[in-house]
């Protein structure tokens, strides 16, 4: 039977993730999910007005998804939620010292496991692999069709 590329995508996703979480857990010597580190890389990435809509649509993901992670991490001190003037409704997400802390720490990490996923490949087998995960993301978009 041929293998199914989804399942080993699933598969290496998981042991990443899993690793990530250990490593990144006993650094700060508190669980830091990944789904936490997506979160706040994003929210380096784009300092400025960040709100849960716009990780809904980065991640794609429903909003009671997101509104779970958010306040699990407004509970652990990595973020804060500060209402909008303008609207109520909107809560602008920033990173506290804590969060900033925990992106050094998942930096380093994500590194280390990048270089041991990457062993044995050479930077031409890299290249390749990013170039076919990127239009297996753009033909689910339907960008591809």
């Amino acid at each position: 039977m041929k293998d199914k590329p989804i399942l080993l995508l699933n598969k290496l996703t998981h042991i990443f993730f899993r690793e990530l979480d250990a490593m990144s857990s006993q650094r700060m010597q508190e669980i830091i999910t990944g789904q936490n580190m997506m979160v706040i890389g994003y929210l380096v990435r784009n300092q400025g007005d960040v709100y849960q809509k716009d990780l809904e649509a980065q991640f794609s993901v429903r909003r009671s998804t997101i509104s779970k992670i958010l306040r699990l991490m407004e509970e652990k001190g990595m973020i804060t939620r500060t209402a909008v003037s303008a609207d109520a409704r909107l809560k602008k997400i920033e990173l506290t010292e804590k969060g900033w802390k925990a992106h050094e720490v998942s930096t380093d990490c994500v590194q280390i496991l990048e270089e041991k996923m990457y062993r044995g490949l050479s930077v031409e087998e890299q290249e390749t692999l990013m170039r076919i995960l990127r239009k297996m993301e753009k033909n689910l978009e339907g960008e591809g069709m």
